[in-house]
């Protein structure tokens, strides 16, 4: 992939190795910049990772930018009339970058110092980890509805935000005792928690007007517990059932 950024006296084509990464994942590329007709001087080259997160006040929801991650390519240069650099990057995609599914996008922009070039998406996929828990998750009756990144200070993460994976229940068992499921991974080099949150259906006065009850719960996982896909589908089949009862 390439992207050519233009201005007066400079242009900039950026070279990634492929569009799809995931969490975790090396990302590699090439960095071409090359003069026009004018002495250009730059304070430095910078890669940045953009998305946005909604924070919810008053009812009202807002949209916020953040940088999640940035990495230096070049320090000041001056860059001559007819003169051409080549700079390779390489570096490796934050565990708690969002994936990009539902709302939720992610930009990679080259910064000079006085200008932000090349908002150019790239698609991140789950990290096998989480994608395997996915699978779980819809082999057991839910569909994922949407993944959008939300304010979550309370739990004190790199980032001021999390990424919640909302789930529909599609299997009539579940119907019954969940209007949704929603998963939030915290994901780390050795393993990841999952935090649940289901809402749960209850019958009230006289069994005819529907109540929703909240239930929380933190577990950890490690890789060695994601080998055995029938035992990992009974330990999800049996967190479910005890945060829906």
């Amino acid at each position: 992939m390439s992207i050519v950024t233009t201005s007066s006296s400079l242009k900039i084509t950026r070279f990634l190795e492929k569009k799809t990464y995931y969490p975790g994942e090396e990302v590699n590329g090439t960095i071409y910049v090359e003069g026009d007709k004018i002495k250009k001087n730059i304070q430095y080259i910078d890669l940045l990772i953009d998305t946005n997160y909604n924070i919810v006040k008053e009812d009202q929801n807002n949209s916020k930018s953040i940088t999640i991650d940035s990495h230096r390519i070049t320090e000041a240069l001056t860059i001559n009339p007819g003169e051409d650099y080549r700079f390779s990057f390489s570096f490796t995609l934050p565990f708690d970058t969002p994936v990009t599914v539902g709302k939720a996008e992610v930009h990679l922009l080259t910064d000079v110092g006085t200008d932000k070039f090349d908002q150019d998406q790239i698609v991140v996929q789950p990290h096998p980890w989480i994608n395997c828990i996915l699978q779980t998750i819809e082999s057991l009756g839910f569909r994922l509805h949407d993944a959008d990144c939300e304010q979550a200070p309370f739990f004190k993460r790199r980032l001021p935000f999390v990424q919640e994976f909302e789930f529909v229940p599609v299997s009539p068992y579940y119907r019954q005792l969940l209007s949704e499921l929603e998963l939030i991974f915290l994901l780390e080099e050795d393993g990841f928690e999952i935090v649940f949150e289901t809402n749960r259906r209850a019958k009230g006065l006289r069994g005819w007007m529907p109540e929703i009850y909240e239930d929380v719960l933190r577990v950890h996982f490690d890789e060695s517990e994601l080998t055995d896909q029938e035992e990992l589908t009974e330990v999800m089949k049996e967190i479910i059932d005890h945060c829906a009862k």
